[in-house]
């Protein structure tokens, strides 16, 4: 028993090496993707201070910010991301250490009264007490009973030395967790800090942009130059996930583990999104189509748009909501449309959502019909969500799908 009881601690620090060496491998991916996105902030803000010194330039501006904005958000979804997993971790060790705490009381207790009877019988020896028995099966009993006594406490002994290492490291382990917490707390009311100094630099670009009709135009025209990057993106998830089906295929057609590397997404359990055709909620709340489906002329500006979405107005900082059970895909962002959470649903059904600010999700996140995005970004032409539906490579109307108001 005793040597049963050293080799669980053993295999107990062993596994608990281990998996401090793979969570080391996941902090330095997550460093990684914080100093890439940290590094392209301080390309944007270099182009933000050049830009600044040319009035020309205040299209360009703008779009500088809104992408700012667009990797500032990421950064704070990251550390909120990274936030939650810290709380459980300090919660799990707390509990840890509490419930070592009432066993190492109890183990003490037991062991101290093993003390207290080994002194009060400390003139007695074993031969003596054996000797003194009524019966020769009492003492047998009584060697029997000894035994037990000497047994069990060693195993107590053990398992308090255990318990007493255990908590020693559990603590150091809370410790390094709460320093962790507070660090990243730090750097969170830093970006929200940027964040917010930059919005309010959009609000007062936007307020001087709109007062010349001309800056709209270019914005529209804007949207028609990028309209196909949009095109792009779907292309490019639907060639991503053919290769990580191939891959899926010849892992398992080998008899292999499948590799972390490779996502696994099992849209076969999501509802059905051609179920949705005619009944499927708005992804705001309230809203009207002010730019329709397919093309569009704008008699006072002279212009001709293809749309392949609808772009609805709606009141500020409206909330957009998912409109599907899906995966999200792509969070990015496309001038014209500003930043675009593109969500992957079953039956190779796809769904964008432009012009979207404080995002609430990360990319790889599984989303439900209603969970929150984000909320709706203000641009030169207002309030203004664009949205989209895709099957495959093909663009569908949405006013054919949204249930009618």
């Amino acid at each position: 028993m005793v040597r049963y009881l050293i080799y669980t601690v053993f295999t107990f620090l062993f596994l608990f090496n281990i998996a401090v060496a793979q969570s080391g491998s996941n902090i330095k991916q997550k460093n990684s993707e914080l100093a890439k996105i940290q590094n392209d902030i301080k390309k944007l803000e270099t182009d933000l201070n050049k830009q600044k010194e040319n009035e020309k330039q205040s299209g360009k501006l703008l779009d500088n910010i809104n992408h700012q904005l667009l990797l500032l958000n990421k950064i704070i979804q990251k550390y909120r991301q990274e936030e939650r997993q810290l709380d459980k971790k300090i919660n799990a060790l707390t509990s840890e250490i509490n419930s070592l705490k009432s066993e190492i009381k109890k183990l003490q207790g037991d062991y101290a009264r093993y003390v207290r009877w080994l002194y009060m019988n400390a003139h007695d020896s074993k031969l003596s007490f054996l000797i003194n028995s009524d019966s020769f099966n009492q003492a047998i009993v009584r060697y029997k009973y000894l035994n037990y006594i000497t047994d069990k406490n060693e195993e107590r002994l053990v398992e308090l030395v255990a318990n007493k290492k255990a908590l020693e490291e559990k603590t150091v382990a809370l410790k390094k967790e709460n320093n962790k917490k507070h660090k990243l707390l730090v750097a969170k009311r830093k970006e929200k800090s940027k964040l917010v100094k930059r919005e309010k630099e959009k609000e007062k670009l936007i307020a001087q942009l709109k007062k010349n009709q001309s800056n709209i135009a270019k914005e529209i025209d804007k949207k028609r130059k990028y309209e196909v990057e949009i095109k792009n993106r779907i292309a490019k998830l639907i060639e991503e996930e053919r290769q990580r089906k191939i891959k899926l295929h010849e892992e398992n057609f080998k008899g292999e583990s499948v590799s972390s590397a490779i996502p696994r997404f099992d849209y076969s359990n999501f509802e059905n999104f051609s179920d949705l055709k005619g009944s499927m909620s708005w992804p705001v709340s309230t809203g009207k189509v002010v730019r329709d489906f397919g093309e569009n002329k704008n008699v006072k500006l002279k212009t001709v748009t293809l749309n392949y979405g609808i772009d609805i107005r709606t009141k500020p900082k409206e909330e957009v909501h998912a409109v599907a059970q899906g995966v999200v895909s792509v969070i990015d962002w496309i001038p014209g449309f500003g930043s675009i959470i593109i969500i992957t649903h079953k039956g190779n059904y796809r769904t964008v959502y432009g012009h979207i600010v404080n995002i609430q999700v990360n990319e790889g996140d599984i989303v439900n019909a209603g969970t929150l995005l984000g909320t709706v970004n203000e641009s030169l032409e207002g309030n203004i969500i664009h949205f989209e539906i895709w099957n495959e490579r093909n663009y569908q109307n949405p006013e054919n799908w949204l249930v009618k108001k």
